[in-house]
């Protein structure tokens, strides 16, 4: 498991995201600093249905086909978004705001609604539809490094079933 420090990057609109992780918890809400933030623009949040839902958050179970993870008809590839939903699926997409293509598309915009809520959130990346690595970088819901142990058991349970869907680089396929 690729651990980074939390943020949501460098060099784009997420970049200047500031504050650790917050304590350990069973499940994360947007952290307020964050959501005030976004309430003030239309584009990411509505007062009447909260956030908006991604167009490309895929659900991980649901999105491999033929040894390769998919997106919209294309192998996975580079870094995406994912969250861990309070059932225990990871969903991730790209940052791709429907609204207007110029702005962010943060983490809850994966679930969509007014207190969208997860285990965990972070980065993870792709290499030719196959899974390299993971880490707990969400600016807005800032997780603890405690979650990622969710996170990694299921791509752990993943990886038994499904070891096809792991890069060679990955850590899953590096500890057998």
């Amino acid at each position: 498991m690729e651990v980074r420090k939390i943020g949501s990057g460098s060099g784009s609109s997420y970049s200047g995201t500031s504050g650790g992780s917050q304590p350990y918890q069973e499940n994360y809400h947007v952290v307020s600093s964050e959501l005030n933030k976004d309430k003030k623009d239309s584009d990411i949040y509505s007062k009447k249905s909260g956030y908006f839902k991604n167009p490309t958050s895929t659900n991980l179970e649901s999105s491999f086909e033929n040894g390769s993870i998919y997106m919209n008809g294309s192998k996975a590839h580079g870094n995406f978004t994912y969250v861990m939903d309070k059932n225990g699926n990871i969903i991730f997409g790209k940052r791709v705001n429907p609204n207007d293509r110029r702005k962010r598309a943060p983490h809850p915009t994966l679930i969509g609604g007014k207190d969208p809520t997860v285990q965990c959130a972070g980065m993870i990346e792709f290499k030719k539809g196959r899974i390299v690595s993971v880490n707990n970088q969400s600016g807005h819901f800032r997780p603890n490094i405690e979650s990622m142990k969710k996170v990694d058991s299921t791509l752990t349970k993943l990886y038994n079933k499904h070891p096809e869907l792991f890069d060679k680089l990955s850590k899953w396929r590096k500890n057998k």
